[in-house]
């Protein structure tokens, strides 16, 4: 049996079609076969554009992205877990069908400052995963919510309410 040539194992029969042939390909893939493709090489990362958000809300509808738990954030335009989702923008009107899911985004974009947009400030409440955490509006960090005496949630994290104490 004769070996192939060094030459020969290098090259890829798809790199040599046009780039006009690889965007139609591109364009005829569903989620999640698309961002395969995309994350093959550098060139096809390159060459095939970033996701819109509408095409991103569709993906987020595929068998494969309920089965992992991803959604669509509107701000990063990523496909994040569950986990980086306050619980209330998956639920009713932003959850994964909801009329509102094209206005869900994630805490870390829900942290930054923008413009004209409601996010989260200091001494907002949110909850992930059943846990309750605070942007503490003394260290304006993201942490595990204090609790009164009364056992309801504070605008401070529990280092922050101890110390005060």
């Amino acid at each position: 049996m004769a070996k192939a040539s060094p030459q020969r194992q290098r090259t890829c029969p798809i790199l040599a079609l046009p780039p006009e042939l690889h965007l139609l390909i591109a364009a005829s893939l569903i989620f999640p076969d698309l961002l395969r493709l995309k994350h093959t090489c550098r060139y096809f990362n390159q060459l095939i554009p970033p996701l819109t958000h509408a095409q991103l809300i569709q993906a987020e509808n595929t068998d494969y992205a309920i089965t992992t738990g991803i959604y669509a954030c509107r701000y990063c335009l990523r496909l994040r877990p569950a986990s980086q989702f306050a619980d209330r923008m998956m639920r009713r009107r932003r959850g994964r069908f909801g009329r509102d899911a094209c206005k869900r985004f994630c805490v870390d974009c829900g942290m930054q400052p923008r413009n004209g947009e409601a996010r989260y400030g200091p001494g907002a409440q949110l909850g992930i995963r059943g846990v309750s955490l605070v942007i503490c509006i003394a260290c304006r960090e993201l942490k595990v919510c204090g609790r009164d005496r009364w056992g309801r949630g504070t605008a401070y994290c529990v280092g922050c309410l101890e110390k005060q104490k």
